[in-house]
């Protein structure tokens, strides 16, 4: 499942992309352009905004309309509507890459697995907020 989220739903792009999906996030677009990058992409368009949410519909563009204003209850809304799990893959959730295994960066933990992102050049890896992460997760019914 591939997702296309507007400017209100920042926050949940990068939440669904660590979860494994790939999911554009075009803060700076129009509905339109959001409408077509949701047509021509496959994806399901995500958004806050009734009229965009109305009129992806009457263009036959898959949409969700999210009602909530929190991470944990944009992730139930979700999870609920699609019944959504994590994918087993992780995504950057800065620039969409899916990420890889390995790689040794500056700064970077010796311990653990260690993600890279080959687009943006991140490292990622199970640090204190790993925590918080599953908590989250589990909270709005994806774990």
């Amino acid at each position: 499942m591939r997702f296309v989220a507007d400017a209100m739903l920042g926050k949940l792009a990068r939440w669904l992309r660590i979860i494994g999906y790939d999911t554009e996030y075009l803060p700076s677009a129009g509905d339109d352009e959001l409408i077509s990058a949701a047509e021509g992409g496959g994806r399901l368009l995500l958004t806050r905004d009734s009229e965009l949410f109305r009129r992806a519909v009457r263009r036959g563009v898959p949409a969700i309309l999210i009602k909530s204003t929190t991470i944990v209850g944009e992730l139930s809304e979700i999870a609920r509507t699609l019944g959504l799990k994590p994918s087993g893959e992780t995504r950057c959730p800065l620039c969409n890459e899916l990420l890889v295994e390995g790689g040794e960066g500056q700064g970077v933990p010796a311990r653990g697995e260690i993600w890279e992102c080959p687009r943006c050049r991140k490292f990622y890896w199970h640090g204190t907020h790993w925590l918080k992460i599953n908590e989250t997760l589990e909270a709005s019914g994806l774990r």
